[in-house]
């Protein structure tokens, strides 16, 4: 009898190490799946975050207008805009060569996709516009940086459609690149054909590289001084 009962016993203490060991490979195994869950879960809401965060700047525009706009009168008609823009809060700098930044606008009721021409630089420290590889983009002097005596030496002869030069103030290396500290303006000449009269509408619209166009729509005031007039 004494025999039996140690068998017992051992037979019992045998099932309490197996399941001691089935138990523990549960915990194991609920434990990896816990960890692969979690893990799941953090890239999961980090891909979210990231998402998001790439929507927003999709959103919202890199650029903003930084003052108002003015248009050039010829006592009839506006034939040439400035708008000056800066980057936007948060952005710290926007690539506006032609080849990644565009410019659109809506003369009346005409449609022009691209008329982005060239970008130039004034360095602040002289009175000259400057090419991207630092030549000089006119021989005469500018007598002020006024947006009609930068036009006038830009379009010596007014082009027969629209075209767009972007000047970036006080950028001494004459880079593309429009950064927090610096101002740029989007010099319109509307072309000979397509000045607009008084209440005539326009539209431009600049495409960065990343983010929402910047939109500007304005319409024409009804008195036409010769000179600058504002376009609010």
């Amino acid at each position: 009898m004494e025999k039996g009962r140690e068998k017992g016993k051992k037979k019992r203490g045998i099932v309490g190490i197996e399941a001691a060991i089935v138990l523990i490979a549960f915990v194991i195994v609920a434990a990896a799946l816990a960890f692969v869950a979690l893990n799941m879960g953090l890239f999961t809401t980090q891909k979210s975050k990231e998402v998001i965060g790439k929507g927003l700047g999709e959103a919202s525009t890199a650029l903003e207008v930084d003052g108002s706009a003015l248009g050039i009168s010829n006592s009839t008609h506006i034939v040439e805009v400035s708008v000056p823009i800066k980057t936007s809060a948060g952005v710290s700098a926007v690539d506006l060569s032609p080849s990644r930044t565009s410019i659109g606008v809506i003369v009346g009721g005409t449609s022009f996709e691209n008329i982005y021409n060239n970008i130039l630089y004034y360095n602040g420290t002289d009175q000259y516009l400057y090419y991207a590889n630092g030549t000089k983009f006119s021989d005469s002097a500018l007598s002020d940086l006024s947006t009609n005596t930068i036009a006038n030496a830009i379009w010596s002869t007014a082009p027969s459609s629209p075209q767009a030069y972007v000047v970036i103030l006080k950028n001494v290396n004459y880079d593309s690149v429009l950064e927090f500290s610096e101002k740029a303006i989007v010099l319109i000449n509307l072309g000979t054909a397509n000045a607009l009269p008084p209440y005539g509408k326009l539209s431009v619209e600049i495409r960065p590289p990343e983010g929402a166009p910047l939109t500007l729509e304005r319409t024409m005031p009804p008195n036409l001084p010769t000179g600058a007039v504002s376009l609010g």
